[in-house]
């Protein structure tokens, strides 16, 4: 077994140092997580808002102009019995997966960023990035 001998100065500055860096990580995450809740509501506004409105409802000034009208994107955690479903959500944006979910009038948003940039790592992040913003308008 193997002791080490400290003294005081020392152990206060290893505890200090550990409590920065566990500060500093938690800062950088929850910033990070910040700043994607930023930009998928600046995509929210530029592709959703439209037709789901600013506030996520369903009565955008589109909405008039459907056959169906827009989901309340507010009640999505609600009205699957209290969780987010994130998949789901992400294949109906993507729309490579969505099946019969995806209504025929919303554009398939994953193309339309596949249009705009040819990465698919970040064409992953702007969708989960506005899946943060949506799951951020939750009614609780």
């Amino acid at each position: 077994m193997v002791f080490i001998n400290l003294d005081s100065t020392q152990v206060m500055n290893k505890i200090l140092t550990t409590a920065i860096f566990i500060v500093a990580t938690f800062l950088s995450s929850h910033t990070s997580l910040l700043a994607g809740q930023e930009l998928g509501a600046n995509d929210y506004i530029s592709y959703c808002a439209e037709c789901h409105g600013k506030d996520g409802k369903g009565k955008g000034p589109m909405k008039n102009k459907l056959s169906t009208l827009p989901t309340d994107l507010t009640v999505l955690s609600k009205e699957n019995g209290g969780s987010f479903p994130e998949t789901a959500v992400y294949n109906i944006i993507d729309g490579r997966r969505a099946g019969d979910f995806h209504g025929q009038e919303m554009p398939v948003w994953g193309e339309r960023f596949r249009e705009l940039e040819d990465d698919e790592d970040a064409i992953d992040m702007r969708i989960s990035n506005l899946i943060k913003y949506i799951e951020s308008i939750q009614v609780k």
